[in-house]
């Protein structure tokens, strides 16, 4: 038997640096946020996508790939609002493993090979790094269910790595997947 995975996409930010809207961006061709919808297309088994974000041409095209869609907070409230609305849509039993929209070079083999690795890890959350630097996507079990619905602000789920860094898997990647965008590229 499989172990349900809800993959939990974050797509709810200003994008204040930015200027505009970035995820509506075009980027080698296509908007910033199809990659990350790509990439969620990763043939994990018992694997249910949520994105969680209120731009109408997102939310279109996500529901069009069958994806469930979450209302995001408004984006003043910092990541940790999307992590809980993603949260309180999941699944109880399901492994959550939360991906933001920004990392256009992170592929659907990557993001199955992690999930994978992860599960069979047996650790209790983890996270994809390149060398010391830590990034997303992150993976946690449901026990940090609670956990991750007190989180608050701009951190994200980096708080729980440094409180259970002795159950953090580490899955190790070329820095150029974990590459975001927060300014606009030429």
């Amino acid at each position: 038997m499989s172990t349900p995975v809800d993959l939990i996409l974050l797509a709810g930010g200003a994008s204040r640096r930015f200027g505009s809207q970035k995820l509506l961006a075009s980027f080698e061709g296509k908007p910033l946020y199809r990659y990350a919808l790509d990439a969620a297309d990763c043939g994990l088994e018992d694997c249910r996508v949520l994105v969680v974000t209120n731009l109408p041409p997102l939310r279109e095209e996500a529901a069009s790939r069958g994806y469930e869609l979450v209302e995001a907070p408004p984006p003043d409230e910092g990541i940790a609002a999307s992590m809980r609305a993603g949260v309180m849509a999941a699944r109880l039993e399901a492994v959550l493993c939360f991906l933001v929209c920004d990392q256009p070079h992170f592929p659907a083999t990557a993001l199955h090979d992690f999930v994978a690795a992860f599960l069979e890890s047996g650790r209790l959350l983890g996270t994809v790094s390149s060398g010391d630097r830590r990034g997303n996507p992150a993976a946690f079990r449901p026990a940090l269910r609670e956990e991750l619905l007190s989180l608050r602000g701009d951190r994200g789920g980096s708080q729980l790595f440094r409180r259970y860094e002795e159950e953090l898997f580490s899955f190790q990647l070329p820095a150029q997947y974990l590459e975001d965008y927060d300014h606009p590229w030429a």
